[in-house]
């Protein structure tokens, strides 16, 4: 289903973007501009009855979406996929999030990402220094997991980040020359592109090509982001 129609989230504040409603304004503590301006995006969608936003994928996003479930045959037998799945608070209708992975075992709700080479390294580089730094340099990342966490009621935060290796990509075009897919064309770039083209690591690199974060929930900033977002659902429905 295209974002554009996915009524779990026409009109609700959702995991990926409501890291505007943390921003703080000039006074701290106070909603700053994206927090006003995110709220009127929604009030956009109540009338329009679908996403401001158009439905287009550019390949740094599909090659992400692509490797997600690639992703899911690394990690343990524990994590459910979820990435097709829009949840919504279960006590709030106006807050909604579509988590990648959810680990019962393990009280854990996860998000991966498949960033190109330079933001790789950043979050694996922030990610590694622990959760302030995580949050403080990755703000929208941090939201979305907490905000999933609070719609999955999981006390635990996973961002997963990958990369493959060079050696992996053949395997990887292969499997999207096999691939049931909905849309082939959007994906044949990863298999006619030239391998500088695509993000990947050497063999030999120093880093690893999965690198898993897993965080307690802050629970603080649990109540501030719910608070924030009661907050904004006043406005939300004047």
């Amino acid at each position: 289903m295209s974002i554009t129609e996915n009524i779990k989230r026409i009109g609700c504040f959702t995991s990926s973007k409501i890291f505007n409603l943390m921003k703080e304004g000039v006074k701290k503590g106070t909603p700053g501009k994206p927090f006003f301006t995110y709220i009127n995006e929604k009030k956009f969608e109540r009338k329009l009855k679908r996403s401001i936003s158009t439905d287009v994928s550019t390949r740094p996003m599909l090659w992400g979406k692509f490797l997600e479930s690639r992703v899911h045959n690394m990690l343990g037998m524990g994590y459910r996929h979820v990435f097709d799945e829009t949840l919504q608070h279960p006590k709030y209708d106006f807050w909604s999030g579509s988590p990648d992975f959810i680990n019962d075992t393990d009280d854990v709700v996860c998000d991966s990402k498949c960033p190109q080479p330079k933001a790789f390294c950043e979050l694996v580089e922030n990610c590694s220094k622990g959760i302030e730094a995580f949050k403080d340099n990755h703000e929208d990342y941090y939201w979305q997991l907490v905000s999933n966490a609070l719609i999955t009621g999981k006390n635990n935060i996973e961002l997963i980040v990958y990369m493959p290796y060079e050696s992996e990509l053949e395997e990887i075009r292969a499997e999207v020359e096999n691939a049931d897919l909905e849309e082939p064309w959007k994906y044949r770039f990863i298999t006619e592109s030239l391998k500088c083209e695509l993000a990947y690591l050497p063999d030999d690199s120093e880093y690893k090509n999965l690198n898993i974060f897993r965080f307690p929930l802050d629970k603080l900033d649990a109540n501030l982001l719910t608070q924030r977002v009661l907050e904004a659902s006043l406005i939300l429905k004047q």
